[in-house]
């Protein structure tokens, strides 16, 4: 076998794409029989009326799966998949692993299937496609339910309660492999070789694919492809494979199979951001510190895998801080430049968007509006950053897209007199009520008034100190503590930024009544719920004052009247002494923390040389507290990025696949603030 390669190494300085995140759909015709043929690559997607056949012929018996699964003992089994298409692999695999979870002798895994494509079927198209195959419509529906916007990155979709799970990749091939985070024993237990044939795209079976698959590739890892051309069984030699000849599908006389014998570990991309996964027994007590968006969306993400919580909250109730707000505007933060932040913004609001329907579809009601929002461009300064971001095609049009005066004031349902961003799937939330559905939905236990004070680590498990004296033990501990976090001696030394914010209630009358959908400036105001608007918002630096203040209420009055000067009922807005205040908590670079908690005193004399550029063998991993997680610092965004934030929490906890690219995740990791400081020599 080959050594395997080494991930390319160019510096430590972390650096921010600025790449077109729009990915283009696939041009699609139906032939007479109704199968799908992409006119680019002039082929068929699956065989007339027999694609499901022939996906069960080439990589399901090819692969073994059906055996391999009957003596499974791991906690979940991962499939990686070259070409998404119709989905119809998927669609087979979740048809024949569904039938053995039926069985009573089965054993017990979650399927983790990843899948890349790097031009996506619409969704019109999908569904037409699909129809072919009734007998698989209980899994192509939910599929086409989540089916997400085509923008650039990992799409996570559940099924089965969580036992499925889909990441779908949207992008080059050759661009997505490197930056899905890999495993030192490797990721990848199967992989389905697919995607249109070799002398129509040429340009993804390349050595560079065959390569990454046996970097992601675990030991004993199987392939199986429907193809049996030359250059595909060397190349794939050449990486590590054991290949052999399969008799084909059909009209196919051949087509490739084999393993791969893997004993060495893989090569390290960057030792210092390595995701540490929990030490856990079989049913760990788990902790979460908080009581909003942060801790009740890690307590769902929890449940999903079948793992119970207990969230304790030092308040007489749930959502009582920054997660208290009656109406949350829903959007994401996207820029002309498509940078780190903007990247995870728009991958985490199509996840958030998901997720709260689904929550919607299982019966657990909160107070919401799916208006859309409305980014006005209410001075030359924003109009001109807004004209960029639609010349540049940064995003598609279906996330968001420009809208003259005429359709804002339409979509608005009073006078607009402004140009601006419309993103159709934004609106409002009431964010107490979603916090308590989040809590409902994941059956967590809940335990209110309780304030901790300190957290000691024993050989096994943590000691939770509270401030009525008592004491609890927990083998894991979330901490999802808002403007508390830098309270805990564990994460004290963590760059929090504090931030006041107050938000004004107006009560609705004349033509402000009308308004039907959420208006963004400099700040914010909703349509009415229960006679009253939402208007916000202040920002005041390092204030944790939560008392009402006139003061702010004029400055939310005339930073609108400012900015919507142009609109006539503007000047009909009144102040009704009612609102509130809270403590946002954020972080220089705006983006939340994410991951094990660092000991900063450690990893400061682990990493004291990083200035020198060293490849990533002279550097150890980075020295954490055991079991101690952190999802904090999601400013005044946590509604868009904390059920994706807590869906990469709990992967990096089980040691799932992550839902990111390795360059996002690096840019949540909790200690790259140390990383980057001593990069540039300013460590302590």
């Amino acid at each position: 076998m080959q050594p395997l390669k080494p991930y390319r190494y160019n510096s430590l300085i972390e650096t921010q794409s600025t790449a077109n995140l729009t990915i283009a759909n696939a041009k699609i015709q139906f032939n007479e029989n109704g199968t799908p043929y992409a006119t680019q690559f002039e082929d068929l997607y699956f065989s007339d009326a027999q694609g499901l056949e022939e996906t069960t012929h080439v990589f399901i018996k090819n692969n073994h799966l059906l055996q391999r699964w009957g003596k499974w003992q791991q906690s979940q089994f991962v499939i990686a998949e070259t070409g998404f298409g119709t989905g119809l692999n998927l669609l087979v695999t979740m048809l024949h692993f569904d039938k053995l979870m039926q069985q009573s002798n089965a054993p017990k895994f979650n399927l983790h299937f990843i899948s890349i494509e790097k031009f996506p079927i619409s969704q019109g198209d999908l569904t037409n496609a699909l129809l072919l195959y009734p007998q698989l419509a209980q899994y192509s529906k939910p599929l086409l339910e989540q089916y997400p916007i085509a923008v650039a990155g990992c799409h996570r979709l559940t099924f089965f309660n969580g036992q499925v799970t889909l990441d779908l990749w949207l992008g080059d091939v050759h661009q997505v492999l490197p930056k899905i985070e890999n495993k030192p024993q490797g990721l990848v237990d199967t992989w389905f070789l697919d995607g249109f044939a070799p002398s129509k795209n040429p340009e993804m079976w390349t050595p560079s694919l065959f390569e990454n698959m046996a970097l992601l590739a675990k030991d004993q890892c199987h392939f199986a492809t429907f193809t049996a051309a030359g250059h595909v069984k060397r190349g794939l030699r050449e990486a590590g494979f054991e290949v052999q000849k399969q008799r084909g599908h059909g009209r196919k006389r051949d087509m490739l199979a084999g393993v791969i014998n893997k004993p060495d570990d893989n090569p390290s991309r960057s030792p210092y951001y390595v995701r540490e996964a929990a030490k856990i027994s079989q049913s760990p007590k788990i902790a979460i510190i908080g009581g909003g968006l942060a801790a009740a969306n890690c307590a769902y993400a929890l449940s999903k895998r079948g793992l119970d919580s207990t969230i304790y909250c030092q308040d007489q109730a749930l959502a009582q801080g920054a997660s208290g707000n009656a109406q949350g505007g829903f959007y994401p933060q996207l820029n002309a430049q498509a940078g780190h932040a903007s990247q995870i913004h728009a991958l985490c609001f199509n996840y958030a968007n998901t997720t709260y329907r689904q929550i919607l579809k299982q019966g657990i009601f909160f107070e919401h509006q799916w208006c859309g929002t409305l980014q006005l461009a209410f001075n030359d300064k924003v109009s001109a950053r807004q004209n960029k971001m639609i010349a540049n095609k940064t995003w598609p049009e279906s996330l968001i897209h420009q809208v003259s005066p005429a359709l804002a004031t339409q979509l608005a349902n009073l006078d607009i007199p402004y140009s601006g961003l419309f993103i159709p799937q934004g609106g409002w939330i009431n964010l107490p009520d979603l916090v308590a559905g989040l809590v409902k939905a994941a059956g967590a236990t809940q335990t209110v008034n309780s304030q901790l004070l300190s957290l000691a680590r024993s050989q096994h498990n943590w000691q939770l100190n509270w401030r009525d004296g008592s004491q609890t033990t927990a083998d894991i501990v979330i901490m999802a503590t808002g403007s508390d976090s830098a309270d805990c001696q564990q994460m004290s030394q963590l760059p929090f930024r504090l931030v006041r914010g107050q938000v004004e209630a107006i009560k609705s009358c004349h033509a402000l009544a009308q308004l039907s959908t959420v208006l963004c400036h400099k700040g914010y105001i909703t349509p009415a719920w229960q006679g009253t608007h939402a208007l916000g918002s202040t920002y005041i630096k390092d204030d944790k004052n939560c008392d009402y203040r006139l003061s702010e209420q004029q400055t939310n009055l005339s930073m609108h009247q400012q900015a919507l000067a142009k609109c006539d009922w503007i000047q009909d807005v009144q102040p009704t002494l009612s609102g509130r205040a809270a403590i946002r908590c954020s972080t220089p670079d705006h983006l939340p923390m994410v991951g094990a908690v660092p000991n900063i005193d450690e990893q400061t004399e682990q990493y004291h040389n990083l200035y020198k550029a060293l490849p990533p063998k002279h550097y150890p991993q980075p020295s954490n507290h055991p079991n101690l997680f952190m999802l904090c610092g999601l400013g005044s965004r946590g509604l868009t990025t904390a059920p994706l934030c807590a869906e990469v929490l709990v992967s990096q906890i089980l040691k799932e696949p992550m839902p990111l690219s390795s360059d996002l995740l690096d840019a949540l990791n909790p200690n790259r603030f140390l990383v980057r400081a001593l990069i540039r020599k300013q460590g302590h």
